[in-house]
């Protein structure tokens, strides 16, 4: 009676133990950009790239310092049949050592230097830039269209070379892009 016992409960145990690890993996649904074909890392033009992609997105991300401020270059393509909202308030990145999240800071909040185009000769240079990579802003995708933009997150300018997670939730997807950031 007692063998029949531990049948029974170790069945119960471990369908229960499969069932939980179903339901988290349909749950969660997180996509970690690691080197394979659908993840692929290069350096153009002394910029580091990171493109994932996936069946309902195309994702492409860059990280740069500026100033106070940890810049991502993002690129979304929707490939969904359906148009899907985009919030870059919910972007963040996670320092991996010591963890710490640095939140997405709005372009109202950025403290920038305004150029004076009469005694700044780059002026012309700087307009052009902040024209052709505009603020990623909320915004829906239509279906097969692709967005792209300028994301500033806060950073600890005391820090050394950090490893860092950029974590960009999209329309029900968690992705992640693997990083370092240097002083």
């Amino acid at each position: 009676m007692i063998p029949l016992r531990i049948a029974v409960l170790a069945s119960l145990v471990s369908s229960a133990t499969l069932s939980f690890a179903a339901d988290t993996s349909h749950n969660l649904n997180v996509v970690v950009c690691q080197p394979n074909p659908r993840c692929i890392h290069h350096t153009i033009f002394g910029h580091d790239y990171r493109l994932l992609d996936t069946d309902r997105f195309s994702v492409m991300v860059s990280l740069s310092n500026e100033g106070r401020y940890t810049r991502a270059d993002v690129s979304i393509t929707n490939l969904t049949p359906t148009p899907i909202s985009l919030s870059p308030e919910s972007f963040r990145i996670e320092a991996l050592a010591r963890p710490k999240v640095f939140p997405y800071v709005s372009p109202s909040r950025l403290d920038l230097h305004e150029i004076d185009a009469a005694t700044q000769p780059a002026a012309q240079e700087a307009i052009e830039f902040q024209t052709a990579n505009p603020h990623l802003r909320a915004i829906t995708i239509p279906p097969n269209q692709a967005v792209h933009g300028r994301v500033y997150f806060e950073r600890d300018p005391s820090a050394t070379q950090q490893a860092v997670n950029i974590v960009l939730p999209i329309a029900g997807t968690i992705f992640k892009f693997p990083d370092v950031i240097k002083p």
